[in-house]
């Protein structure tokens, strides 16, 4: 089906939300059920070195939106706003002709619309991740628990859950758009909340991975004191801060499962959408994108959560289909980060990619061309990260080659070779024998950094007065007569 005279496609860009690049089929992982992930990679191209800019919800979808780094956007906090004028791919594709909509997740502080045209279901007030079985707003009780010691089984019925409305509504999108405006093409963001937590899947997910999943060889938590003395003071901040290194190993297990389950449940979602994509007869001439904004440590290294550079926190799984020109099955091992997704989009679509932007395009890697670590622009790419509200705590990473190099304010570094140590265990930066590569890359994080400039550029950020879980109810519907209300729970 064409989508107008120029034939020029459509896109629908999957997110998911805190999706570790490890656990998934395609990525080699023998338990997780994936099937829906695993058929894009068998008919798309799948990106192995793919970096977010930065390990934490605003920042990295700020980042992704404008096709900047932080550095420009100024933001590194979840409570930190961006512009309502930015120049952000959904208002550059809605004023090149395409029909634009969000569904889902966007957590943008202030203009809640940031360039589409549609957004009929989402965080316009709240947090956008249900406290499982719900919050009690007369007691305006917030905030989203204890991560692994509430993991578990959904207590919300399904339909009502998160995950599912926003299928619901992109299938909803997809129908409508067919019925009404066939010829004009459209960009569908379709924005998952999990496996971020609560990390509570359906039942049946749940008890699937419940007596499957253990935790890695290299788990520290409970007597992980001497582990802990070993990090550099950036990360033993963030592991500690987060309050679930000496969580008991089993409530990590359960977690585990949780996640795993979550993980699942967010490819059957996935799965679902695809097959609507098919039956409408959209799948020749949309390309598809899957993508998450950061990744979870998931237990290694003793840790929850993300901020942190280690694999689980910073990669992220990147797939694009474009049934016009990906080499289907095809792996790329080039350091491409979610900053490249704009310029790749645009080029994918034939309009112009706006100088603002500091991508490059990835467009050569899906016409089949070399998929080796160099692209014609760059061999490397950056990720910055600022722990929540402690901007002292503050660091940059670049990945080049084999080696990931991260330098933090206060002059601590990490080295780490990926093709000897994937698992980061052993940092490499006092090593002589490394110091050429060392100070090779500390000249790269500097000269893109400027990290004497990192605390001004944190602090003249416009902030939110407080963060959007303080908002009784986690998402909105938009009627369609404008009006607002909130759904429940």
């Amino acid at each position: 089906m064409a989508s107008d005279d120029h034939g020029r496609p459509n896109i629908l860009f999957i997110l998911s939300d805190q999706h570790n690049p490890k656990i998934a089929g395609f990525a080699g992982n023998g338990i997780v059920r994936t099937p829906s992930l695993d058929r894009l990679t068998a008919e798309g191209v799948t990106f192995d070195n793919a970096y977010c800019q930065s390990p934490l919800c605003v920042p990295s979808r700020m980042s992704m939106l404008t096709g900047q780094y932080c550095r420009t956007t100024g933001i590194y906090d979840n409570q930190d706003i961006l512009p309502s004028n930015s120049r952000t791919f959904p208002r550059h594709f809605s004023e090149n002709g395409y029909a634009t909509c969000l569904v889902g997740k966007a957590h943008f502080n202030g203009e809640q619309f940031q360039g589409y045209q549609q957004r009929p279901y989402g965080d316009l007030f709240g947090q956008a991740h249900q406290p499982d079985p719900r919050r009690l707003p007369e007691n305006y009780a917030h905030g989203l628990g204890d991560i692994p010691e509430q993991a578990g089984p959904s207590r919300i019925p399904l339909a009502l859950t998160q995950t599912e409305i926003t299928t619901a509504e992109a299938a909803k999108f997809l129908q409508t758009h067919v019925a009404r405006s066939a010829h004009h093409p459209f960009l569908l963001s379709v924005h998952y909340d999990k496996p971020h937590f609560p990390i509570n899947p359906p039942e049946p997910y749940y008890r699937y991975y419940e007596q499957r999943v253990d935790l890695s060889d290299h788990w520290h938590g409970e007597h992980g004191k001497d582990h802990l003395d070993s990090l550099v003071p950036f990360v033993r901040e963030n592991f500690v801060s987060e309050g679930y290194y000496n969580s008991s190993k089993e409530s990590h297990r359960r977690a585990l499962a949780a996640y795993y389950g979550c993980v699942e449940w967010i490819d059957n979602n996935i799965g679902r959408l695809l097959d609507v994509v098919d039956y409408l007869g959209l799948a020749s001439n949309t390309i598809v994108v899957y993508a998450s904004d950061h990744g979870e440590m998931a237990s290694e290294h003793g840790a929850w959560q993300k901020m942190v550079f280690y694999e689980e926190s910073a990669r992220v799984p990147l797939i694009i289909r474009d049934p016009s020109r990906a080499k289907a099955g095809a792996r790329c091992d080039a350091p491409v980060g979610l900053i490249d997704l704009y310029p790749t989009l645009c080029d994918a679509a034939g309009i112009s990619t706006p100088d603002s932007c500091e991508g490059i395009s990835l467009v050569s890697h899906l016409n089949g061309a070399d998929s080796g670590e160099k692209t014609s622009e760059r061999d490397h790419v950056f990720s910055e990260s600022v722990l929540i509200k402690k901007p002292e705590h503050a660091g940059c990473m670049v990945r080049q080659g084999a080696f990931k190099y991260a330098l933090y304010l206060d002059g601590c570094e990490e080295l780490y070779d990926l093709e000897n140590d994937p698992g980061e265990r052993t940092n490499l930066a006092g090593s002589r024998e490394h110091d050429d590569v060392r100070q090779s890359l500390k000249t790269l994080v500097v000269e893109f950094w400027k990290p004497e400039q990192q605390l001004e550029r944190y602090r003249r950020t416009p902030k939110m007065p407080h963060e959007k879980h303080f908002y009784p109810y986690s998402n909105q519907f938009v009627l369609g007569d404008g009006v607002i209300v909130d759904a429940r729970p």
